[in-house]
């Protein structure tokens, strides 16, 4: 499932939501699509955009980001663009560039960003100045 970013009113991104890993995760967001939500910045926690969302979901696909940071040092992880929810919060984040979060607590690895990497990270730098730009998401229909 791939799901369309829009800024502004512009299309910026594309993320690619995997259903074979995480298909609970994949079934809430798309019964939630399309719906609009406001751009944070994890201002502790690295290059990551937040989205608050309306689902309520499990983990799927847990990890630790705290664990990412030996395999991306080593080259063997690229985390830019990786997307992940966090549960507790409700959140869906996205890595936006090189800057691992040091989270202490799982999040679940639900998809990728596969067009606009290089737009999110420019998003991403605004947004650490001036966060809360109205985003909506929606399903990209094939």
């Amino acid at each position: 499932m791939k799901i369309n970013f829009n800024l502004a009113g512009e299309d910026v991104a594309v993320i690619e939501i995997w259903g074979d890993k995480v298909p609970q995760l994949a079934a809430a967001i798309r019964e939630a699509l399309p719906f609009a939500t406001y751009l944070q910045h994890g201002k502790l926690t690295g290059d990551l955009l937040l989205m608050q969302t309306k689902i309520l979901a499990d983990w799927e696909n847990m990890f630790y980001p705290d664990d990412l940071v030996e395999q991306a040092n080593a080259g063997e992880t690229d985390v830019r663009g990786m997307v992940s929810y966090y549960g507790p919060r409700q959140q869906i984040s996205i890595m936006y560039g090189t800057d691992i979060p040091p989270e202490p607590l799982p999040v679940s690895g639900i998809g990728r960003v596969v067009e606009g990497a290089d737009q999110l990270e420019l998003i991403g730098i605004k947004t650490w100045l001036e966060p809360g730009a109205r985003v909506w998401l929606s399903l990209v229909e094939n």
